[in-house]
């Protein structure tokens, strides 16, 4: 930990890597961020960001790793990670998760990373939304918020579906992508329930909190759910 609190900065390597995907994505993208409050510079924290696009992993850890200070540990499906791109990408703090079902290893990596009081972030809705809508979160993110008490930082994308669609190989230049960082809030166990149900009502809260923070056509389902007072777009 530094003198005025924070935790430790992150490595040089993941600063120049976060630094590499900005320039990057700010020459062929116009990337808006914007942050509604005080980030948590110390203990554990789970980021949790809507998925359209491949573009999003480096556009989040890009703006937000130097935003929090600290290195970010990201979970991404297990066929990314063959040869030498695999070895980078656990060199840079990802780690594989197996697609379309349950692996308690990539959860236990994922514990012992905010167990440590790391920064661990997560796409809850598990793959990228094919309609540009956000989709049911899995019960994975609202678990460990719940057993382990961890701060949520919920993070809005807008523009990237468009930016690079499903299946497209090049991206389209110039578009114009947001991210709104909202406020860090936690999960509150609700009396009288079950754990499940309490899992349950807690990734329904993180997609809501996510619908606030994106653009009102990337909201679908959750559009209802959202508070009378609305951030201004």
């Amino acid at each position: 930990m530094t003198a005025d609190g924070r935790g430790p900065p992150a490595p040089f390597l993941i600063r120049l890597a976060a630094a590499l995907a900005r320039a990057v994505l700010s020459s062929v993208a116009r990337v808006r961020v914007e942050v509604a409050g005080e980030l948590p510079r110390q203990g554990p924290l789970i980021v949790v960001a809507n998925h359209l696009s491949n573009a999003d992993p480096p556009l989040v850890v890009g703006w937000l790793t130097p935003l929090l200070g600290r290195q970010m540990h990201i979970l991404a499906k297990e066929a990314l990670f063959v040869g030498p791109v695999g070895t980078l990408l656990r060199s840079q703090g990802v780690t594989p998760v197996r697609a379309g079902g349950s692996d308690m290893e990539a959860y236990r990596a994922a514990r012992a990373v905010l167990e440590r009081g790391e920064v661990l972030c997560i796409f809850p809705e598990g793959t990228r939304s094919r309609t540009g809508h956000l989709g049911q979160a899995r019960p994975g993110v609202a678990m460990l918020a719940t057993r382990l008490g961890v701060p949520i930082l919920p993070v809005g994308i807008s523009g990237s579906e468009r930016f690079l669609p499903p299946g497209a190989r090049l991206p389209r230049l110039g578009t114009r992508i947001r991210l709104r960082v909202g406020r860090p809030f936690r999960l509150q166990a609700a009396g009288g329930v079950s754990r499940r149900q309490a899992v349950e009502a807690g990734a329904v809260e993180i997609m809501r909190r996510l619908a606030g923070l994106v653009a009102p056509p990337n909201r679908g389902p959750y559009d209802p759910l959202l508070d009378t007072e609305r951030a201004p777009e």
